[in-house]
């Protein structure tokens, strides 16, 4: 075979054909109906972009082999050809595409809420991009600015930690119908600080909080027997 593109010519070609000329140029694999594993394999060892261009799509083994890359190896892949993601089966590897360039997060269809996270855990604008965040990235968003939490209607736990991580006043965002004993047992154990901001907390939330800092005593109105036991 003198050139790869003889391929063509040839009406059910064998495979040593098939392989003679995926050797010659890994492209004559678009020009193969129904190439073999083998044939597919080869093509793929000289450039993963072959796997684009398998007719009738991709075997087992050779989609296998693409989520089996290093994650060196996959983040150039992915930069040279962002087309790739669709055969990603392991999020692992899509976190590492989207750490290496979040934008990549545009080109994921029906990405999770986990992997905009990771979008957002990279570059805050990837947030504005985000319809309906869930959340994953929501705590993302809030890690980056705090004042996020201003705008979420019912905030999470994990939501009010991350806020209360950064200004503990935050916890003065909450609503008065979401400040419930889970949600001040959150905020304590994030920063003791915010048993000032609790009224009236309850005798698990005084005992979670002199347990970070004894000097939490100071701040508490009416505080449990058992708490002030506690703190001698």
């Amino acid at each position: 075979m003198q050139s790869w593109t003889e391929i063509k010519k040839i009406e059910n070609p064998t495979e040593e054909q098939q392989l003679e000329a995926v050797k010659l140029n890994w492209y004559a694999i678009s020009l193969i109906q129904n190439p073999t594993e083998n044939v597919q394999k080869a093509a793929f060892e000289q450039n993963v972009q072959a796997i684009l261009y398998v007719n009738g799509g991709p075997c087992a083994v050779l989609v296998e082999s693409f989520n089996s890359m290093d994650d060196e190896s996959f983040g150039k892949a992915i930069a040279a050809e962002p087309n790739l993601l669709k055969f990603v089966n392991r999020p692992e590897l899509l976190r590492a595409a989207i750490r290496a360039d979040w934008k990549i997060i545009r080109k994921i269809d029906n990405a999770s809420d986990e992997l905009w996270a990771e979008a957002v855990r990279q570059n805050m604008d990837a947030f504005k991009l985000v319809r309906h965040p869930g959340e994953a990235t929501l705590v993302a968003a809030i890690e980056h600015d705090w004042q996020i939490i201003q705008d979420v209607e019912r905030p999470s736990a994990k939501m009010l930690v991350a806020a209360v991580k950064q200004d503990y006043h935050a916890y003065e965002c909450l609503s008065i119908k979401c400040r419930t004993e889970e949600m001040q047992l959150a905020a304590v154990r994030a920063d003791w600080r915010c048993i000032e901001l609790v009224s009236r907390p309850s005798e698990n939330v005084q005992m979670e909080a002199v347990k970070q800092n004894k000097v939490a005593l100071r701040f508490i109105k009416n505080p449990a027997e058992s708490v002030v036991t506690y703190c001698n």
